[in-house]
């Protein structure tokens, strides 16, 4: 071999074990969220039915956010019924209770979808969640609302107990499963 092929050898070896690498830290990863949210008394399903209560209007985002050594913490976006206000909550997988509110701006989403759109769609976040839970198998550790033209649609990632994750697409006009990776 000459030292150009050696080199080409050596680098492609190494990409692959960088690849290996970054993919057994995600399993880890999606394995470690998905038994720390088996252990908690509150789904993120719940969780986001607890935010829109405090928040009185719809959740546009809401994910599990790990922490070392600890059951970690939900938060969840919520809009205001009026449109005119967004609230981050974080939440206590254990308890459920809110540990944290913050006023936040309205970001990049409301460019690309409006909030009537989100309040008036017939599929609600919640529902996107149980949809994609009951399609993978998994529990849900992420999902956020965005738009498919004139639609709303959810993207919900779910973590498998096989340390995999799922990322499902739900359509916001039927509630039904538009794509599974």
């Amino acid at each position: 071999m000459t030292n150009n092929a050696t080199n080409k050898s050596t680098a492609l070896l190494a990409a692959l074990a960088i690849a290996f690498t970054v993919s057994a830290a995600q399993a880890a990863n999606a394995a470690h969220e998905e038994k720390a949210l088996s252990d908690a008394k509150v789904t993120l399903k719940q969780a986001v039915a607890m935010a829109e209560q405090q928040g009185n209007g719809p959740a546009i985002s809401a994910e599990y956010e790990p922490q070392k050594g600890a059951a970690g913490h939900y938060e969840i976006k919520v809009l205001s019924s009026d449109g005119a206000k967004l609230v981050k909550y974080r939440l206590s997988p254990a308890t459920g209770k809110v540990t944290e509110a913050d006023n936040q701006p309205f970001e990049k989403v409301f460019t690309r979808i409006k909030p009537t759109s989100i309040q008036n769609a017939p599929t609600s976040l919640k529902s996107a969640i149980t949809t994609a839970e009951a399609q993978s198998g998994g529990k849900a550790v992420d999902a956020s609302v965005d738009r498919d033209g004139d639609q709303v649609k959810y993207s919900v990632k779910v973590a498998k107990a096989d340390g995999t994750t799922e990322k499902i697409q739900v359509n916001g006009a039927d509630g039904k499963v538009a794509s599974a990776k």
